[in-house]
């Protein structure tokens, strides 16, 4: 199809010095991937790993693997659980946020730096709102015990610290 493409608007794959994928086998295949097939029709078509997808893979490697990050990391998809678990409590949050909490992808680390952004962005507001779940009269034990549990897990210096670095 891409060489159907190719020649549909008017290029000559013969013209073709380079291409880049994801590192995704459909793709990447060195016997049966696109880089391949295309390289069977051009062998000067040289294929490169797409950088932007190879440094993704690096930050979810480093994510996946360092203690820190993953400590950092999984804190903040905590929070982000705890709000979104609750109309609520979202609505609560939203009251004091300017942006929303994010939601971590487990495939694009674009996602994670986003998650930790807007954490450090908007802090104060998301510890006032946790403050303000913690101390409402209306709150549950449930929700009081885990807005506790998760405002002493990221009002501290060292997640702070670590997730600031991280942004």
């Amino acid at each position: 199809m891409i060489l159907d493409k190719i020649c549909q608007d008017g290029l000559d794959i013969k013209d073709c010095r380079g291409q880049a994928y994801d590192n995704g086998a459909n793709m990447a295949g060195a016997y049966k991937g696109v880089q391949a097939r295309i390289q069977e029709a051009n062998p000067r078509a040289v294929f490169v790993p797409c950088c932007a997808h190879s440094l993704n893979l690096i930050g979810q490697h480093a994510a996946s693997n360092v203690l820190n990050g993953k400590l950092i990391l999984g804190t903040i998809k905590n929070l982000y659980q705890f709000f979104s678990s609750s109309p609520a409590r979202w609505d609560v949050m939203k009251k004091h946020l300017k942006k929303t909490l994010k939601m971590q992808s487990t495939t694009r680390w674009s996602s994670k730096a986003m998650a930790v952004s807007v954490l450090v962005d908007e802090f104060e507001q998301i510890t006032d709102a946790l403050m303000e779940l913690i101390d409402s009269e209306t709150s549950n034990a449930h929700t009081v015990t885990e807005a506790n549990s998760v405002f002493g897990l990221v009002n501290n210096f060292k997640f702070l610290l670590g997730a600031t670095i991280w942004k």
